[in-house]
This record gives structure tokens, sequence and C-alpha cells, in this order.
């Protein structure tokens, strides 16, 4: 039982186009959440289907039916009547669920007879049905009376049965009785679900409170981006509950807001940033060109705008404290410093400004490779945060030029 996630699900905003993609991929992006929801409830040995029996399943537990709407769920519409008739299908196993459920942004209309729903024993929900249904047979019959007269006055063809009462005839149609009355009772309502924003917002508090803030919408992306993945499609978009709990062990270690490993970054996007010459006038660019280095200046640029953005992030979510990166960085200052005193006294007979140079730049090459200093405890720290480090203790201004970070050996 397949629901169509068409541009009718959703509200279509003023100025938009009706066949704008997406709406399709919000009422696509809500119903994936929702799957993900109901895998944190997932026993050993249990899975999530999507778009299996319908929406969401849970094999032999629940079906739930998604839907993402901005109007009121009245006794006539479709969203109603046409769940209960895929419900019904001949080919849909009804009785190998507990429940099925049919869970809606949606608020009962006003004067909706289906309020209460959950409440109600089967009998009750089939008389709510039947009174839905002979109220719009007396509406459809009375309207057929008033198009009569227009026909046989030549003002107009026959009138058809509207949408909503094809679909209320199929389902109470007496031939079909019991597999009504299998969906009855099994059927449960959830309306006034939250709409996707505040869908993302409610996970987010619920799931990934030891998540960092700013990386909390990514964690999410993340997880989609694994439903969609190949392996899931081609396996029947089955989530199994082993899946589920190691890709969230995996987000959950690269995203916690304490981590012991260091956290990944987008080096590739960094670097479309960088414009070496509007670095050439910087500080720490200076310094390199000292030394007939330019060719270095891009990949310094790219490790400096990674400790940059890891800094900005880590200190943001509270992960990383000032006196924690202030000690860091000083050790590596301090470190520098005697490392390159040393390296002068190799290089005190040396007269030519040529050979200066070059060895300035076997200076900075072996600085930039050497091994990397765990940054606050975290494994696998990077060696171009480590180098970023360095670039920017390089473009700090100083008039003491005991605490000054060169590369040059004179």
């Amino acid at each position: 039982m397949n629901t169509e996630l068409s541009a009718n699900t959703v509200d279509v905003a003023p100025g938009e186009l009706p066949f704008d993609a997406t709406l399709l991929f919000k009422a696509l992006q809500y119903q994936l959440l929702v799957a993900i929801e109901y895998c944190h409830d997932l026993a050993p040995n249990e899975s999530v289907w999507i778009e299996v029996s319908g929406d969401v399943t849970v094999p032999g537990i629940t079906q739930t039916e998604v839907k993402y709407y901005t109007d009121n769920l009245t006794d006539s519409h479709a969203n109603f009547w046409n769940t209960v008739k895929n419900w019904m299908h001949k080919s849909f196993s009804r009785t190998s669920f507990r429940r099925l459920v049919l869970l809606t942004t949606q608020e009962f209309g006003a004067r909706s007879e289906l309020k209460g729903w959950n409440e109600r024993t089967p009998a009750e929900r089939l008389e709510v049905m039947e009174n839905i249904f002979a109220s719009s047979r007396a509406a459809a019959n009375k309207r057929a009376a008033k198009q009569e007269i227009k026909v046989a006055e030549h003002e107009s063809e026959t009138t058809k049965p509207t949408k909503s009462l094809s679909l209320q005839q199929y389902v109470m149609d007496p031939v079909r009785r019991d597999q009504l009355m299998e969906v009855l009772e099994r059927m449960h309502i959830t309306t006034g679900a939250a709409d996707l924003k505040q869908s993302i917002h409610n996970y987010q508090r619920r799931f990934l409170t030891m998540i960092r803030p700013s990386k909390c919408q990514q964690f999410i992306d993340d997880f989609l981006g694994f439903i969609w993945s190949y392996k899931l499609l081609s396996d029947g978009w089955q989530i199994t509950q082993q899946d589920f709990s190691t890709k969230f062990t995996e987000l959950t270690r690269q995203y916690i807001k304490h981590p012991d490993t260091f956290p990944q970054i987008d080096t590739t996007a960094l670097k479309t940033t960088i414009n070496v010459e509007q670095i050439k006038p910087m500080l720490f660019a200076r310094k390199i060109t000292e030394f007939n280095g330019e060719k270095h200046l891009k990949k310094a640029a790219l490790h400096r705008l990674v400790a940059e953005t890891v800094i900005s992030e880590l200190l943001t979510d509270g992960v990383l404290f000032k006196p924690e990166l202030d000690g860091y960085m000083q050790n590596h200052l301090v470190q520098h410093q005697f490392l390159r005193e040393r390296a002068i006294l190799d290089c005190s007979e040396l007269t030519s400004q040529v050979e200066l140079e070059k060895k300035s730049e076997i200076f900075y090459l072996e600085r930039n490779s050497t091994d990397v200093a765990p940054f606050c405890g975290m494994d696998h720290t990077r060696i171009e945060f480590r180098n970023g480090i360095y670039h920017l203790l390089a473009g700090e201004e100083s008039e003491d030029e005991d605490v000054q970070f060169h590369w040059r050996l004179w």
C-alpha cells in the first residue's frame, strides 16, 4: 500500500508553482524523520520498513501512514477515507499488525464526528462512519435533485459523485464490511502532529541533548543521508535495529559535546573559499614569502582556515574554553621558538641569502610534517589543524620579539 507524496499533500504558498518539487521533499523528509523516531523503539531483531507495506512499518506491530497537510481533518476529508480504503485492500495484511496508525499534521475539524476516535470501540467507529456517509449521500442527493432540474432545462450535464463520496461508497459497501471491521479494530488517529520544522526541533530536544548544538542539524542530515543510501534502498528500504544503533553510535561519537576523537571537517569545501591574492598581504602569509615560499600559501591558508573553523565551532558549543586554547597555542609557540633557535645555530656559518632561504623552507616543511600533539586530549588531531595553529601564531602582531613566530632562519 504505497502512499502518494504529491504536491496535493501540502498547501501551496502564494507565488509557488503547484508542481514545486520542494513540497515533495518536505513531505518525504517528514516521513523519514518519523521512521527515525520509530527506530528508537525497536527491539533487537526488529526493523523499520519504508514504503513497503505503507509509509512506515514495523512488521507485526505497527503500520503508519504519515500525512503532511495544513488544512483540517474534516469528516469527508480524503486523507481519512483514502487511508482506510488502502488498508482494506486485499493485498494488505491488516491482521498481521497490532495497530494501524494515521499520523497527520491536521487537527480535527471544529464539528468533526471523528473526534474521540481512539476512545471508541470498533462498533462505535463504524456508527460514526455510517453517519458521515449518510450525511454525504443526503447532501449529494440534494445536489443531484437541483442538477436534474438544470438538466431538464438543458442548462447542465448530470453531476458525477465527488471524489470524497466515491471513496466513502467504496469503504462503506456492505460487501467489504469484514475488511473494514478488521481495520477499525486496529486503527488509531494521531492528529496535530508537529510540522517538519517543529518535528526536527522536538527530535533534537528529545534525542540529541548530548550532541554539540551547532552539529544537531548536521547529525539529522547525516542520518537522513544514511537512510537514503544505496545499501538500504537496495535491501528493500529496511532499517534494522542493529543498523540504526550502529549509525546512531557513529554519529554520536562524531558530534558529541565532549568528543574523544577530533571532529571531522570538510576541507574540500573550505578550499573553494581561498583566494591567494587576498591573503598575500596578511602577516602570516608575509612570513612565508620572506623565504620565497609563495607556492605554500594556498595550503597554509587552508590549514589556517581549518584551525579557525574548528576553534570557532568548539568554542561556540562549549566544548573548548579559551584557557585550554591559549595553553595549547603557547606550548606550540615555545616549542617552535626553541627549534628555530637551534636551526639558526645550524645556519651560523651561512652567508648566502639564497642558502638561508632554502634552509628556512626546509625548516618550514619539517615543522609542518612533524607528529601532531593531541588537541585537548582528542585522538586523531588533524595535521592541518596543528599547522593552522602555527599560522594563527604567525599572524599575531607583537612588538615583543620573544613572543613572535617566524619561519626565517635569520
